[in-house]
């Protein structure tokens, strides 16, 4: 899968029910379309439980701008233009873009981007205090994904900080297998289907990317994002300093 295709992927979704698509509803009411409000409730739900957080792990030293990576249409966007002074959405798919601008509710203070290329060169180093990505870096190849995570070292303030969820391997002795099996078969069996599909990187090797990238990691935190199948992590990182440390819970 190439960047073309992601985005065709979440362009046909976002014609269909982008709030489903972006955040799966529990079991019980998976078929039953999102109340817009509660769907955006909950993006203000999860960020006041991150930034509580990232208060524990490294205060942020300003709230100035804020990247939300994968915005889709600005579900945690939204809550984020409340704690900063200026928030930059920014996803693959145009139609997830035009959605989001339409929800918009805080003016200029919120600006949504289309980003079509495999880096993040329309912003400049060192211009986000605080960068956060979820349920989104799971959904694209790993090359892909790798360099974004290094892009995001990048554009990160030396006082920010950058929090990130990734799945890092399918659960049970023979997950690896069975990832393999569906990466084949699904294309296959429905060629024409948008599908959304779920990938992961080794933790060792997201921290070794941190590290290599000038960053010094913070906190590994088990995640449940990605569902029970998958053993998934949120990862905090700054940059190093002497007195750096890790925390894995």
């Amino acid at each position: 899968m190439n960047l073309r295709s992601l985005q065709r992927h979440w362009n046909s979704l976002a014609k269909q029910d982008p709030l489903r698509a972006i955040l799966t509803r529990s079991e019980s009411r998976k078929d039953v379309p999102w109340d817009a409000e509660r769907f955006f409730e909950s993006g203000v739900v999860e960020v006041d439980l991150v930034l509580r957080r990232v208060q524990e792990i490294r205060p942020l030293v300003r709230r100035g701008r804020a990247l939300d990576f994968g915005c889709g249409v600005g579900r945690l966007t939204q809550a984020l233009a409340t704690h900063f002074d200026q928030v930059f959405g920014v996803d693959i798919s145009p139609a997830m873009i035009e959605r989001a601008r339409g929800y918009n509710r805080h003016g200029s203070r919120c600006a949504y981007v289309v980003n079509e290329s495999a880096d993040l060169s329309r912003f400049r180093d060192g211009q986000f205090d605080f960068i956060y990505s979820s349920i989104t870096l799971q959904h694209m190849p790993k090359r892909f994904a790798k360099r974004y995570i290094a892009e995001f070292m990048r554009v990160l303030d030396r006082d920010g900080l950058l929090l990130f969820q990734l799945p890092s391997r399918r659960r049970g002795r023979w997950g690896w297998l069975r990832s393999a099996a569906l990466s084949i078969a699904d294309p296959l069996l429905h060629p024409f289907a948008p599908r959304v599909v779920m990938r992961g990187i080794p933790k060792q090797e997201v921290v070794d990317l941190l590290v290599q990238n000038g960053g010094e990691v913070l906190d590994i935190a088990p995640d449940q994002s990605a569902g029970p199948e998958w053993e998934s992590y949120r990862y905090a990182c700054g940059f190093r300093s002497p007195s750096g440390f890790l925390s894995q819970r």
